[in-house]
């Protein structure tokens, strides 16, 4: 088993990577709300929301991890993530 602190340098590593996409995804975030401002359109788009939300599923689905069966819950728990993303995605744009 590897040292704890060795683990948590690893969960810190990503961590540092899961910032910086999230700060790059709502930068263009920002730029999707103003492009709907400049043409007319509503925040909420329900057919781009389900759509975002299948995509990272079936990312999921296809990924080596998912082949583990009780790994399938990460699932739950990524789409729950994004439904979070999605959702502040949305405030940030009103």
């Amino acid at each position: 088993m590897n040292d704890l602190n060795d683990l948590r340098n690893k969960i810190d590593e990503i961590d540092d990577k899961i910032v910086e996409l999230l700060l790059e995804r709502f930068s263009v975030v920002k730029n999707v709300a103003e492009y709907k401002k400049e043409h007319g359109l509503e925040v909420l788009q329900k057919n781009r929301e389900a759509e975002v939300l299948k995509n990272i599923a079936d990312k999921i689905d296809n990924t080596e991890i998912s082949l583990i069966k009780e790994n399938q819950a990460y699932k739950k728990y990524m789409l729950d993530i994004y439904e979070t993303i999605l959702k502040t995605s949305k405030s940030s744009q009103y």
